[in-house]
């Protein structure tokens, strides 16, 4: 008789496990990636590398017993070259596939990371930040106390934290002798280092331009000689590019990047091609497909890959919540889709002919996949890491709708019910961005939505205007309109699960993070028809958001201006102004290290609401950043989905 299934748990974030970053071997036969989990004991994530076959067969193994990531296969397939952490600090190792001790490549004083095998595998390409600055363990009580002192706009970033005088600059080493040479230097980051076929060039990504530290997303794809000299830019100074790759003939390089400015993700992502000695323009080769590629931003491993006779590219990009794999080919032209469906792929890895990929999905928690690279074929879970999840636990599925706003746009929403059939309590759960979508693909797999859903309610995770994955014309949509169509389109998604049944109107609740913290918090200044509200992470006041975040300009865009050329717009788009006519019961959620919408953006809201004699109550994480995922601490995950559990149920 087979075991009844559980309902998912906050503490879930202990068992669930998060595959990345898949590498098919140079014979195909094997797959090497990541994997992480939140470790109870230390608190901390943490990560290893394994391998699989394939095919699928036998089980797959852990392949390193530390802290390791960013597995990359010798041009023989006989060894692995990895990132791993001794005493504080990355360096790369490389290991045999056949047995045998690990060995330390690099010695790095500030580490080692973005390992790349030279053709002929005698070499690694690497990035190592370099320049004088003690780690904070070593420095005086005096050095300690210091001041910093800024002069760039671009001083800090989420994640990261204050920059210092360490910049960071590709090196190659001969992985026998230990011979390294320094490849780039000057005041600018170099990065993702990429080797052309012949081993002569390495191609890598970095800011040069003038204005580099006011603009830092205006990124250039570069190429400098493998044994040093002086680099060449490739690109435009137009826009951001990441992941470039030359194509195996060596003519062109292929990057994910975009020439739209300051625009960013308000516009498609595109997966652009530039001849390898820059004598033309880059070109888009994803136009035609009118949706956003995916890779730009992402850590979960890379996001196309060429084929062998350099004709075609193979490449993710969003659709209406999905994330599918197309084939294009060089001159661009109609992409043709090889893995489509309801899933998320956020990484991949092809030799033309066999396809690695990671996927995840609403109801489905995140797993390596192989088949062809054709589309042909049966797909197969080869890390198959969470198996045992799977079985246990009630995953809820999630099905598609689409309502009309109320001008006529056509707005898809992912629902998710529970068990029990009837009227349920609704959560409205927010995205953020806003030029992202539902299912949100940087946080992987969602447990806290599962969560809910085995409690009892349903969750709508709604794509009003502005989402991206529906084309750029609809991602552009709520540019210069924040808390106007798009609050529209989710007031009317609430309104169609009500007169469709599925949502009780006496128990309607909302939440959201970031952009959906904004709009959480503009909804509960406009409406009071929800009895509770979550806000996470979110931008309360546009022009102390400007003042504070790592992001300032991001508000020209969206925005249109900046706060002292249309005060009164930043004060009308400000969800703080609206916060006198709440009536709705608030929870509080942010991390105090957040450095993109800063943690003072809850404190307005919360001194706001509590001189106000509102129902307000305020939960400060110590560290973390702005989208911590599995946070570090990772008790802090657990806690957070526990605590907006006990916040609606109390206000049941």
């Amino acid at each position: 008789m087979a075991q009844e299934r559980r309902a998912p748990r906050p503490d879930d974030v202990y068992a669930l496990k998060q595959p990345t970053d898949p590498r098919l071997s140079p014979d195909g036969t094997r797959v090497a990636y990541v994997v992480g989990w939140c470790d109870r004991e230390s608190d901390e994530y943490r990560t290893t590398v394994w391998t699989a076959r394939r095919d699928g067969r036998g089980a797959p193994r852990a392949f390193t017993d530390r802290k390791a990531h960013s597995p990359r296969w010798s041009p023989d397939g006989h060894h692995l070259a990895f990132v791993a952490r001794e005493d504080d600090v990355d360096q790369i190792y490389v290991a045999p596939l056949d047995g045998g001790d690990a060995r330390a490549v690099t010695t790095e004083p500030h580490g080692a990371s973005q390992p790349a095998w030279s053709p002929d595998g005698t070499r690694l390409a690497y990035v190592a930040r370099v320049g004088d600055c003690k780690p904070p363990k070593d420095r005086s009580p005096v050095e300690k106390n210091f001041p910093r002192v800024i002069r760039d706009l671009a001083h800090k970033m989420d994640g990261i934290g204050f920059f210092d005088e360490r910049r960071a600059h590709v090196f190659t080493i001969d992985v026998e002798s230990g011979d390294h040479i320094q490849l780039t230097d000057g005041d600018w980051n170099d990065n993702q280092p990429a080797w052309s076929p012949d081993g002569e060039r390495i191609a890598f990504v970095s800011a040069r331009h003038a204005h580099r530290w006011r603009r830092p997303g205006l990124i250039d794809v570069w190429a400098v000689p493998a044994t040093g000299g002086r680099a060449k830019k490739l690109t435009r100074t137009k826009g951001s590019a990441g992941m470039p790759a030359f194509s195996p003939d060596g003519k062109h390089l292929a990057y994910v990047g975009h020439e739209h400015g300051d625009a960013g993700f308000a516009r498609n992502v595109h997966l652009l091609v530039v001849p390898a000695d820059g004598a033309a323009a880059p070109r888009s080769v994803s136009a035609r497909l009118d949706r956003p590629v995916f890779g730009l931003a992402s850590t979960f491993g890379q996001a196309f890959a060429w084929t062998p006779d350099s004709r075609s590219l193979l490449f993710i990009a969003a659709d209406h919540g999905t994330q599918t794999v197309s084939r294009v080919g060089l001159r661009g032209g109609r992409p043709e889709l090889v893995v489509s469906g309801d899933r998320q792929v956020l990484a991949l890895d092809s030799d033309g002919t066999r396809l690695v990929w990671l996927q995840v999905w609403v109801d489905r928690p995140p797993e390596i996949f192989a088949g062809g690279a054709d589309g042909g074929g049966r797909a197969r879970n080869v890390s198959r890491a969470n198996d045992a999840y799977v079985a246990e636990v009630d995953l809820r599925p999630v099905k598609r709708t689409t309502h009309e706003a109320v001008d006529g746009t056509e707005i898809e929403t992912l629902l998710i019910v529970p068990t029990k059939g009837g009227r349920a309590p609704l959560v409205l759960n927010i995205h953020g961005g806003p030029h992202s979508m539902h299912p949100y693909p940087y946080l992987g797999f969602s447990l806290g939505v599962q969560v809910l859903a085995g409690a009892g309610y349903a969750v709508a995770l709604p794509n009003p205007r502005g989402s991206s994955g529906y084309g750029e014309e609809f991602t552009m949509a709520c540019v210069e309109d924040w808390g106007g169509g798009d609050f529209d389109d989710l007031m009317s998604v609430v309104d169609a699960f009500v007169a469709d049944g599925v949502a009780d109107p006496r128990r309607l609740y909302v939440e959201g993070i970031s952009y959906g913290g904004f709009m959480t918090s503009w909804i509960v200044g406009h409406t009071n028809r929800f009895k509770a509200a979550v806000v996470t992470a979110p931008v309360s006041n546009l022009v102390s958001m400007f003042g504070t975040s790592d992001i300032p300009l991001f508000e020209r865009y969206e925005i249109g201006a900046l706060p002292w050329e249309r005060i009164d717009e930043f004060q009308k788009r400000s969800p703080l102004t609206y916060l006198e006519d709440v009536k709705t019961p608030v929870l509080l959620v942010h991390n105090e290290g957040d450095l993109r919408c800063p943690i003072g953006q809850s404190e307005e809201i919360f001194q706001t609401l509590a001189a106000l004699d509102k129902e307000v109550e305020f939960v400060r994480y110590p560290g973390g950043s702005h989208v911590s995922g599995f946070a570090t601490p990772t008790s802090q995950t657990a806690d957070r989905i526990r605590r907006a559990l006990d916040w609606y149920a109390a206000h049941r």
